[in-house]
């Protein structure tokens, strides 16, 4: 048996954290891996990982892609308005914000209109008749205990409320109730169930973390975790379920996936590969140029994102990251004269914009 064939007679699995909102940069991840020609043979998911992860499984991304770019508010929770970026939007949309706030206090978010878009993308036949297994978390109010289901639990009639159950960030959604149990969001059990993935025979697996409120159990062995992508840029508030920031999500989550995969370059900026040709001779001639007057350091770099960022970027690790310092430096500059991270550059255009700038 070659190796290739070896790889693809193991179990690959995927596992999807929780984050609400935050789950657009999923569904971005998934267009990268279709673009990269990467599969999985099993997922697991919570919250919105088990959202994104249920349609994973059935492999129907174009819905679900329509979803994120038609997003607003109220389309997750009935008349729930737009969270205010700062003071000034507060006050202009005090008697929307107050009418909501007096409507949960007294009978709780309506979530019909997110179990109207999941009942329309869910497709249960097809999502049974996947090869690819499935399990999301879920903690059981009613014996206080995290809860796993798997896909060979799920019938056509209980399919969509496990889904949600593990969706349902109490208090801001309401409990579920299956059977005779309530449920609320599976991230207060484990936003990251690896061990589901693990369950179901994963061989390796690729981990997804939005860093979305709740609990992340520690696994003893993670030696069969292959890749752990996380955010470099922000992604906003797990509650802000704006159009804009959804679609901005969506895109940071493929630009920064591919580059998990080597496809792109860069680091909070993104290069297509053709143009690392060019970067690498510019790191060399830096390197030529001020070797022995200067050392750039990765600890250096990582002050300067501090400094004009306010936080320590999370680290990629990918074929390029070792020879790209220099360019860390210049994406600083780059964020000076606000430039837009969430584009793909070719490398050129990318300094010639940069000159014009400064």
């Amino acid at each position: 048996m070659t190796s290739k064939q070896q790889n693809q007679s193991k179990v690959h699995g995927l596992v999807l954290g929780g984050g609400g909102a935050r789950g657009c940069y999923e569904v971005g991840a998934w267009q990268a891996f279709q673009d990269c020609g990467i599969s999985f043979q099993c997922v697991s998911g919570t919250s919105i990982g088990a959202i994104v992860g249920a349609l994973y499984t059935q492999q129907t991304i174009e819905p679900l892609i329509r979803f994120v770019h038609e997003l607003q508010p109220s389309h997750i929770v009935a008349d729930m308005p737009a969270i205010p970026e700062n003071f000034e939007e507060i006050v202009a949309n005090r008697d929307q914000l107050f009418a909501f706030l007096r409507g949960y206090m007294k009978e709780g978010t309506d979530i019909s209109p997110l179990r109207d878009s999941l009942s329309r993308m869910f497709d249960y036949d097809r999502f049974m008749a996947s090869p690819i297994d499935f399990a999301c978390m879920t903690f059981n109010v009613t014996t206080m205990k995290g809860e796993a289901f798997y896909k060979k639990d799920m019938t056509k009639d209980d399919a969509v409320d496990i889904i949600l159950a593990s969706a349902s960030c109490f208090p801001a959604f309401p409990m579920a109730k299956i059977h005779d149990d309530l449920y609320i969001d599976g991230g207060f059990e484990n936003n990251l169930p690896i061990q589901l993935c693990q369950t179901m025979g994963a061989d390796d697996f690729v981990v997804i973390d939005v860093h979305g409120p709740g609990r992340v159990r520690r696994i003893d062995d993670d030696s069969r975790l292959i890749k752990r992508i996380q955010p470099l840029l922000p992604i906003g508030n797990f509650l802000d379920f704006s159009q804009a920031q959804a679609v901005r999500s969506l895109r940071i989550g493929y630009l920064e996936t591919m580059k998990y995969y080597d496809r792109f370059c860069g680091y909070l900026f993104t290069f297509d590969r053709n143009s690392w040709p060019k970067i690498y001779m510019c790191e060399k001639y830096l390197d030529l140029v001020l070797h022995g007057r200067i050392e750039v350091s990765f600890e250096l770099t990582e002050k300067a994102y501090m400094r004009i960022l306010g936080y320590k970027p999370a680290p990629l690790a990918n074929r390029y990251a070792e020879a790209y310092r220099y360019g860390r430096l210049i994406e600083c500059l780059a964020f000076e004269v606000g430039m837009d991270p969430v584009r793909l550059y070719d490398f050129n255009h990318f300094l010639r914009d940069l000159d014009e700038r400064l």
